[in-house]
């Protein structure tokens, strides 16, 4: 019993953390690219929740290379809006905060945006 509960204590310690499991769900010829956060993915039925990274090949004219984007999915209508997101300088919502919005944006089709359409069949898929 001594020797499994060192041997687990020791695993522990070797072992690296878990990274968040981040799925590309969509890129354009333009550089930018949407990736899933599928370990924060949750709800059920009709209404889907999940964290994304929007990253960018070239910065904004203030400087923005990505976006982390809290974002709620509704499987029923095909449509999806923002809760809410927090602006970077860094790609892959790294570097600097730029700035941080917590409104929900309105509901829109995801058939209107290539990159919400990929998130969607990833969020809603059976």
């Amino acid at each position: 019993m001594k020797h499994a509960l060192l041997l687990t204590v020791s695993l522990l310690c070797t072992t690296p953390l878990v990274q968040a499991e981040l799925v590309k769900v969509f890129e354009n010829i333009r550089g930018t690219e949407v990736y899933i956060d599928t370990d924060t993915m949750g709800g059920s039925g009709r209404f889907r929740k999940v964290w994304e990274i929007q990253t960018y090949r070239t910065p904004s004219s203030e400087g923005m290379l990505s976006m982390k984007i809290h974002k709620e999915y509704d499987c029923k209508e095909e449509s999806a809006r923002m809760l809410g997101y927090v602006v970077f300088k860094g790609k892959m919502a790294t570097g600097a905060k730029m700035g941080t919005v917590e409104t929900p944006g309105e509901w829109q089709s995801v058939s209107k945006n290539p990159g919400g359409k990929g998130g969607f069949r990833k969020v809603c898929e059976k």
